[in-house]
């Protein structure tokens, strides 16, 4: 059997990470996948649908450049160039990470990993020979796989893995799924001219985010022509013709039938485990199927770790990173812990939605005499330059010590202004310090600057 230090299933986010931390620390890692280097995000999820709405970002700058003088004639959208090149910028991503895995002496091994025991792992390579390790610590990074929808007709739905390889612009598509990927992909592909239609069970979609920031992007939505149905809940898709499907809806107690080309399904997820053999191994899975981790990401297994998308918790890639880090410190002998109290979210919708910490119903229930500021796009000086003045930067504070508590962005390059906020609650810094620093000017980023001004009395 051979030896290794820490062995890690998984390529993913959580994964690559994991063996870049152990590298840095001094340790050995052995890092096994049985699919694609990168896992779902760089392959399947955020960075595909990240090229593809730059595409579409692309095409609304031609619609945009006669007002700067500049005639775009003959545009036209070609879905195959989109597709390939978002698979080029994906494979200069792997094969950049490939490179880094390299060069810190990190073993990769194309393969499937299964547990034997709480330090020993049965491998199956590719070219199907086998081999059997034994490890000081194992760190579990599976993902995340789309679950098979159990309704009738599921078998008609596709997921995102096949719309980000389509070969034609589709005529009609109904979403199922208003969270973040499924409004992504709604700004998409309606910006090509599809007919797009979104189906959310609850109350609104993008339940997590703040409600005013939402209703800002469903008018987008609606002036994309983008239908959405909420509280609906799709009951069976049946075959109408060719290229054509009915699709029953429960919507408001009352049955509706909607046709559409493709039905996509962008919710619903489980944890990729299936065969790493843990029932054998008795390691503990939580209440959404996932893998059981303490605050250090160990199982109760003290041997095995667990972290990402495998664990379903927080499904972001950048909180995978981060419980990645944390799950490969521990398996070096380090007492790190998780922090889940700052973590952001964005979205690779247009216009684009960032934010952090308590939403404004979230911090009114909380009862914490609440203040709020709020800054407009519309006023910012770079965002009429860029002709993207739609949005806002939102600011929460508390009443006591005027922390921030909260802030929500929906506007140009929202994921990238997020950070400074992050930054800013990670340190306890008020709105009064982010006033009296100096940003650069003309930039999206003294937006921030400017709602600090206000809400921090300087």
């Amino acid at each position: 059997m051979e030896k290794r230090d820490v062995v890690i299933l998984g390529g993913g986010p959580a994964g690559y990470r994991a063996a870049i931390r152990i590298s840095q620390l001094g340790g050995k890692a052995t890092l096994i996948d049985k699919d694609i280097l990168g896992g779902t995000c760089i392959n399947r999820g955020c960075i595909p649908v990240k090229a593809l709405s730059r595409a579409a970002e692309m095409l609304d700058l031609t619609r945009m450049a006669k007002d700067y003088g500049v005639t775009c004639r003959d545009v036209e959208v070609d879905i195959s160039k989109m597709i390939s090149r978002k698979n080029i910028i994906v494979r200069t991503l792997v094969t950049g990470m490939r490179q880094t895995l390299s060069g810190l002496g990190i073993e990769f091994i194309e393969g499937t990993g299964k547990l034997i025991s709480p330090t020993q792992i049965d491998v199956q390579l590719r070219d199907g020979s086998k081999k059997e390790m034994e490890a000081r610590r194992i760190i579990i990074a599976g993902g995340s796989k789309w679950k098979n929808p159990l309704l009738p007709g599921g078998e008609k739905i596709i997921t995102p893995t096949e719309a980000f390889e389509f070969k034609a612009i589709p005529k009609s598509m109904l979403i199922i799924g208003g969270g973040f990927v499924g409004t992504s992909i709604a700004t998409v592909f309606s910006r090509m001219g599809t007919i797009v239609s979104l189906v959310e069970e609850s109350p609104r979609i993008l339940s997590e985010v703040d409600r005013e920031i939402v209703s800002i992007f469903e008018r987008e939505l609606e002036s994309q022509k983008v239908q959405i149905y909420t509280g609906a809940q799709v009951n069976r898709i049946e075959e109408k013709g060719e290229n054509e499907k009915k699709v029953s809806i429960t919507l408001k107690g009352k049955e509706a039938n909607l046709t559409t080309q493709h039905v996509l399904m962008t919710e619903g997820r489980a944890a990729d485990v299936d065969e790493m053999n843990l029932d054998r191994m008795g390691i503990n899975l939580n209440e959404k199927g996932g893998i059981a981790v303490n605050k250090h990401m160990v199982t109760n297994l003290p041997t095995v770790l667990a972290a990402g998308d495998v664990t379903m918790g927080r499904m972001w890639t950048h909180v995978a990173y981060m419980e990645g880090i944390i799950a490969a410190e521990n398996a070096m002998g380090k007492n790190s812990e998780i922090d889940y109290r700052s973590i952001p979210y964005g979205t690779n919708t247009l216009p684009e939605i960032a934010g952090i910490g308590l939403t404004e119903d979230e911090a009114v229930a909380k009862g914490d005499h609440v203040k709020i500021g709020r800054f407009p796009f519309a006023s910012n000086g770079l965002a009429t330059v860029l002709s993207q003045r739609t949005g806002m930067i939102k600011i929460i504070t508390e009443g006591k010590y005027n922390q921030i508590i909260g802030v929500h962005i929906i506007g140009p390059r929202a994921s990238d202004l997020i950070a400074e906020p992050a930054l800013a609650m990670k340190l306890e810094i008020t709105p009064g310090e982010i006033s009296a620093t100096l940003h650069l000017h003309p930039t999206l980023s003294e937006g921030f600057w400017e709602v600090a001004r206000m809400i921090g009395g300087t």
